[in-house]
């Protein structure tokens, strides 16, 4: 097997074997630099894949820096995109986010699996609100799947929009305006006279 030391011995003219210096460097721009100079490379796709496998700390490498292969290092696959960047493969929810990330429209393989994605986050929620007995969540989490609600989460529904509409009048009834010594005015009104005062004569 052909190993990247081997290429690139073989392969005459290659920057980083020229003036090693920037791919190394601790300057930001000088290692940018060194990511443009690699984007001509022949051996780039193979020496961005030596890196990321073996976890190379440091350096430029492949035309990748070492914070972008970090995010490489559990193992997921990766791909050039057309602007050159380090991107993961399409068709996983984190390939969708990195389309949003770069403030692109998702492609559809990305969009499938995103909405696959979501799908399952629903009915394990669903799941978890059956497991209570059924909810009003429960009921719009069906609607949510495109699916009839069972009949606990419609009991369940209905007991707790039966309950709300109990505290709101509940509330209503309490609403009445005060005055300033804490008795509403309705109460007042409705209290006959007040204490201590004087019966009114009957005319004989």
């Amino acid at each position: 097997m052909t190993t990247l030391p081997d290429l690139t011995a073989r392969t005459p003219g290659l920057p980083c074997r020229l003036d090693p210096a920037p791919f190394f460097s601790d300057q930001a721009t000088e290692r940018a630099a060194a990511v443009r100079l690699c984007r001509g490379c022949p051996l780039r796709p193979q020496c961005a894949s030596y890196a990321l496998e073996q976890r190379i700390p440091h350096g430029v490498w492949g035309g990748t820096t070492a914070a972008q292969r970090r995010s490489f290092h559990n193992g997921r696959p990766w791909r050039f995109d057309d602007a050159g960047r380090l991107r993961l493969v399409c068709g996983s929810e984190d390939a969708y986010r990195s389309h949003l990330g770069y403030g692109e429209r998702p492609c559809d393989e990305c969009t499938a699996a995103h909405t696959a994605h979501v799908e399952a986050k629903r009915r394990q929620r669903l799941a978890d609100e059956h497991a209570l007995g059924g909810s009003g969540v429960g009921y719009f989490l069906h609607r949510r799947l495109g699916e009839p609600s069972c009949e606990d989460c419609r009991e369940a529904l209905r007991l707790e929009r039966a309950a709300a509409e109990r505290r709101r009048a509940a509330r209503q009834g309490h609403g009445q305006p005060r005055t300033r010594s804490g008795t509403s005015r309705a109460a007042k009104r409705t209290s006959g006279a007040p204490a201590g005062a004087q019966p009114l004569p009957i005319a004989s």
